[in-house]
């Protein structure tokens, strides 16, 4: 087609996204829009009459791609409003957070004193010792707001309220900072009215606003990289480092505090941005570095301290189901792996307890031994290489199946850790919240603040529309936005997809359930930014290239690019108004 003339290498990348994008298409419809685990526990996925159908369905999907792609590309950027600039957090900011606040409110209300999972208890009732599964400053900021409060006033529910509280207050001022950074970018205020309704209104993220779930203030620091990365590599203000330092690390921070796989994704984008902001470079490897270690501490202060790893099962969920597929459909075992498996969990448990898209039956049952395992990495990795040199094919169906949600287009799963609707009551505060409750529905019964038939409207309301497009389906959105910008040759603002593209690369390699939905809710929040990104104007000290399809008469460019003036040292070529 006309569009990739000359430029083979994004037919070939539209060509493996499209390929790629067909076979998940293809096992969407293979496996089930809404599957059960029967028959996919023991039947076989892959099958070689297979091919043909899916290089078809990505034939297809090239021919859209491009189409789409033509279309979007010709589409004009917005105009850079120079009389708007300012910083993100002045107007119309408090008055964008007010708002969110003020929608959110009535359904945090209903859900007094706020929603959330086992985990939360966990880490209420464990505190400093919960860090050997979760990050120390969220254990440190549950426990110590509930402890506060038990001390004060005999009940852990008011700890647990104000910690919704600040959690909403935080959500909502990170969001309003990139609607009021939007507003100030674009100079459209219907934009930034659409983005506000969106926020306020959609059920998804109400529910999270004070879902008490590290993944809600995780996934927000997530989308302040979104303005941070656009500002640095589309050159928004002059000096870049100064305008900039500040909320490098405040989100690089978040990044890395708030989950055990953010410092991975942190050096990658660390790495990108030393790699393309030449004159700022120092700046921020020495500060990044700075806020490594910063991060690090606390973590493997106390892990050394208080003896607590991180257990070796939660590092290992997709290895672990592979062993357990292979097990469960009954392929031969030497007697070194029975012998092994039989220590681990009896084979006939394995094959009863096994669900292709989840490894949480296996590794919390009561018939698996978890202390066995946590203290012999070595024989698990010894037992799964060997089995697995034996079922390569059964191993890649695993992990298929355990990764299905993440690459998949099936209807978005409601119904494991995605939605957030069982109001805590005193004794699941006192003894801890049952995993049955994750993912059920309840309304306060601690304090309640309306009629009983409003609240449970009103209650109902977020529980049924609590949803999204599926997290595969965000995934696809985003690489073919990543697409759009190299279309329109913003080849430096892919960088701003790579945090989300990155996390989704963690939950492929470790993830311990298929429709975990909580671990992308970044997803939500960040992909009307995605949207807009590629039509966001090229600030005035930038270097970025728009596309080919903006044609701008010889005269016009000759009266505009003047001499040069020197270099100031922030990773801009200056150009003369």
């Amino acid at each position: 087609m006309n569009i990739y003339k000359d430029r083979l290498w994004l037919a070939l990348l539209t060509g493996m996204v499209s390929l790629l994008m067909g076979f998940c298409e293809f096992y969407t419809w293979r496996i089930g829009w809404h599957p059960g685990s029967s028959p996919w526990n023991r039947e076989s996925l892959l099958h070689a009459s297979d091919i043909p159908a899916v290089f078809l369905l990505g034939a297809a999907t090239f021919l859209v791609l491009s189409l789409v792609m033509r279309q979007a590309g010709a589409l004009p950027a917005f105009s850079l409003h120079l009389e708007l600039d300012g910083r993100p957090t002045d107007s119309p900011f408090a008055l964008i957070a007010a708002l969110l606040l003020l929608a959110w409110m009535p359904f945090f209300l209903v859900f007094y004193p706020g929603t959330g999972m086992n985990d939360t208890t966990d880490i209420m009732r464990a505190g400093i010792w919960a860090t050997g599964q979760h990050t120390f400053i969220y254990c440190m900021f549950i426990y110590g707001l509930t402890q506060a409060s038990d001390m004060l006033f005999h009940t852990t529910s008011y700890g647990l309220a104000a910690a919704s509280l600040i959690q909403m207050v935080l959500f909502a001022c990170g969001i309003s900072y990139c609607l009021s950074w939007i507003y100030r970018r674009t100079g459209r205020l219907w934009i930034t009215v659409l983005l506000t309704l969106y926020y306020a209104f959609l059920p998804l993220v109400a529910n999270m606003s004070f879902s008490n779930v590290k993944d809600v203030l995780f996934s927000v620091t997530i989308l302040l990289w979104i303005p941070l990365v656009t500002s640095f590599v589309s050159g928004y203000r002059e000096n870049a480092w100064e305008a900039n330092k500040r909320l490098f690390i405040l989100a690089g921070l978040g990044m890395m505090l708030l989950r055990n796989n953010g410092i991975y994704v942190f050096i990658v984008m660390l790495m990108g941005l030393v790699l393309l902001m030449k004159r700022i470079r120092m700046n921020l490897l020495l500060t990044g570095l700075v806020m490594i270690a910063v991060s690090m501490t606390p973590d493997v202060a106390i892990k050394q301290i208080l003896n607590l790893p991180q257990l070796f099962q939660e590092r290992v969920g997709i290895p672990l189901q592979q062993f357990s597929r292979a097990v469960a459909v009954g392929v031969p075992l030497t007697e070194e792996e029975k012998a092994y498996s039989v220590k681990m969990m009896i084979p006939g448990r394995i094959a009863h307890w096994y669900d292709p898209f989840t490894v949480d039956l296996i590794k919390w049952n009561s018939d698996f031994d978890f202390y066995y395992f946590n203290s012999h990495p070595d024989d698990f990795w010894k037992a799964w290489k060997s089995v697995g040199k034996r079922n390569k094919e059964l191993y890649v169906e695993a992990w298929l199946f355990a990764t299905y949600g993440y690459w998949a287009f099936p209807a978005p799963d409601e119904m494991t850790q995605s939605r957030f609707c069982w109001a805590f009551s005193e004794n699941d505060l006192k003894n801890g919240l049952s995993p049955d409750h994750n993912n059920a529905y309840k309304t306060a019964d601690i304090h309640t603040f309306f009629k009983k038939d409003i609240q449970e409207k009103l209650g109902h309301y977020l529980w049924d529309h609590s949803r999204y497009l599926g997290a595969g389906t965000c995934l696809w959105i985003t690489l073919c936005i990543g697409l759009l910008l190299f279309y329109r040759r913003q080849y430096s603002r892919f960088l701003v997809l790579l945090p989300a593209c990155l996390l989704w690369g963690t939950l492929m390699i470790a993830t311990p359930a298929a429709f975990v939905y909580r671990y992308v809710y970044f997803f939500p929040l960040c992909m009307p930014f995605f949207l807009l990104l590629p039509f966001l104007p090229e600030g005035k000290y930038g270097t970025t290239k728009w596309a080919d399809t903006v044609i701008l008469p010889r005269k016009f460019l000759e009266n505009t690019f003047l001499p040069e003036d020197p270099l100031k040292g922030d990773g801009y070529t200056h150009w003369k108004d």
